[in-house]
């Protein structure tokens, strides 16, 4: 059954979810073939078209929870991965262009604020907490814990799927700002301490590189990889079958599409970029 703090959260949440688009059995649904892009979409839409569900305090606490496994316990490996790519870009570039040169700032703007900060934090979201997302919903299924939700008439996609897609995408948001800044601002830092160039007069330089249009861009590309790996991870896990056999090809499922519909979604940004 669910454990007792979820339990409690499920019982909050069951007068405000009876009878509003709940609706029981909904998760033993089977999608194959070409429908489970379909199963995506459909999951998504519920979850968007329900978000002021997050104001409930019991689906908000799910949330918040979601919020810190993803975005604080995951923040080390995304700041050892924006230090090591900054702190080797940068100052190879710097050797290979020169200081002085306008031309590296406008690649390294584009390849570490536009291109790298994005993708790269959404591999990790997807190594490190997506595919736990596609375990524990299906372990969760395997243990009875979703058709109890459903028994309560709570829908386990308002209180189990939309938090976690909406705490992954906040996450991955706020990663890859301060991806971008620490990749940046640690490139530079390395630069000026191996190279003795001034580290104020490249931080301007870069800073006057940026384009708002590709701040931009990197904020749009990581908003839809959070909903994108949000959804698949949920459904992979929501809808995966009913044995223990069934858990970890959830897990291999959900991580793989994850993977592969981030590649397809970056070389669309990347066809229409140019």
């Amino acid at each position: 059954m669910i454990a007792p703090t979820e339990s409690s959260a499920a019982n909050g949440i069951e007068e405000h979810s009876a009878g509003k688009a709940s609706t029981p059995g909904v998760t033993h649904t089977r999608f194959t073939g070409w429908a489970i892009p379909g199963g995506h979409l459909l999951l998504l839409w519920h979850c968007l078209s329900r978000i002021a569900l997050l104001r409930n305090p019991m689906v908000r606490l799910v949330f918040l929870r979601q919020v810190y496994f993803v975005g604080v316990q995951g923040s080390r490996a995304i700041v050892l991965l924006a230090i090591a790519v900054g702190g080797l870009a940068v100052p190879g570039a710097t050797v290979l262009l020169g200081a002085n040169n306008s031309l590296l700032y406008n690649i390294l703007g584009w390849a570490l604020v536009t291109e790298a900060a994005p993708l790269l934090v959404a591999l990790v979201v997807i190594g490190r907490s997506a595919s736990v997302i596609s375990t524990e919903l299906a372990l969760m299924k395997v243990r009875g814990e979703l058709r109890h939700l459903e028994q309560m008439r709570i829908d386990p996609r308002d209180y189990l799927a939309l938090p976690r897609i909406a705490a992954l995408t906040v996450s991955l948001l706020v990663a890859t700002f301060y991806y971008q800044v620490i990749s940046v601002s640690g490139g530079f830092a390395a630069s000026a301490l191996l190279l003795n160039v001034s580290f104020a007069e490249q931080m301007q330089l870069m800073l006057e590189a940026l384009s708002p249009s590709g701040i931009v861009l990197a904020g749009v590309k990581a908003l839809i990889f959070g909903l994108v790996i949000g959804t698949i991870a949920c459904f992979a896990g929501l809808y995966a079958g009913a044995t223990v056999n069934d858990v970890p090809r959830a897990q291999i499922v959900g991580y793989m599409r994850s993977l592969t519909w981030l590649v397809l979604i970056d070389v669309v940004f990347a066809i229409a970029a140019f």
